[in-house]
């Protein structure tokens, strides 16, 4: 089993609770690679992240800090998880989703 992810912090260290987490960060992603046509998903072993294009490329990866620089080959440009309007973006659906 890999060890956690440094977003696993203060997650029940059990197969449900991280399958229910990981589902978690893939709704985020979707959020945040809904302009770029990359989706992200969640391997159906659990042991990582495929992302993926319209055009089938796919690279799978094993945690989330390898998913930007998959998005960025994919992508062919750089891509920022922490460009301030994706982050508003983020913001204003987390206030909408309250």
């Amino acid at each position: 089993m890999p060890p956690p992810e440094w977003c696993a912090a203060g997650i029940a260290d059990d197969a449900g609770s991280r399958r229910r987490a990981r589902a978690a960060s893939v709704r985020v992603l979707a959020v945040q690679l809904a302009d770029c046509g990359i989706r992200v998903g969640a391997d159906l072993a659990g042991n990582g992240y495929t992302v993926s294009t319209a055009d089938g490329r796919t690279r799978f990866v094993t945690d989330l800090a390898a998913v930007w620089p998959a998005v960025a080959e994919l992508a062919g440009e750089p891509f920022d998880p922490l460009d301030p309007a994706l982050v508003t973006r983020l913001q204003d659906l987390a206030v909408a989703d309250r």
